[in-house]
């Protein structure tokens, strides 16, 4: 289990939060990417006010820590596996030749 895991694990049963359901997790963490959402639209001109991303993305990424923990997921070593599986799974020609045309694409529009 990760540091940041091991952290969070402590700082909620400190507060008596870690009684807090996985489902319950999941919603707060669906509530802050809606925020991160809004925050974006912020950052690219879509509406008005000053983007606050960073923390908002923290915020996702705590959560998305906490609700991992409450699985029983090591979610730093499940990420590295993934990203291994990803780097087999998409060779670097052929990704790239999949970036061009996509950016291709959408340069279109």
């Amino acid at each position: 289990m990760s540091e940041l895991q091991k952290r969070l694990r402590r700082f909620d049963r400190e507060r008596g939060w870690d009684g807090v359901r996985p489902e319950h997790t999941l919603l707060h963490l669906l509530e802050e990417l809606g925020e991160v959402a809004r925050e974006l639209l912020r950052e690219v001109g879509y509406k008005e006010g000053e983007a606050q991303l960073t923390g908002e993305l923290a915020d996702v990424g705590l959560l998305l820590y906490k609700l991992a923990d409450q699985l029983g997921i090591d979610l730093e070593a499940a990420m590295l596996e993934k990203l291994a599986a990803n780097e087999a799974r998409f060779p670097l020609p052929e990704s790239r030749e999949a970036m061009a045309r996509y950016l291709e694409r959408n340069d279109e529009d």
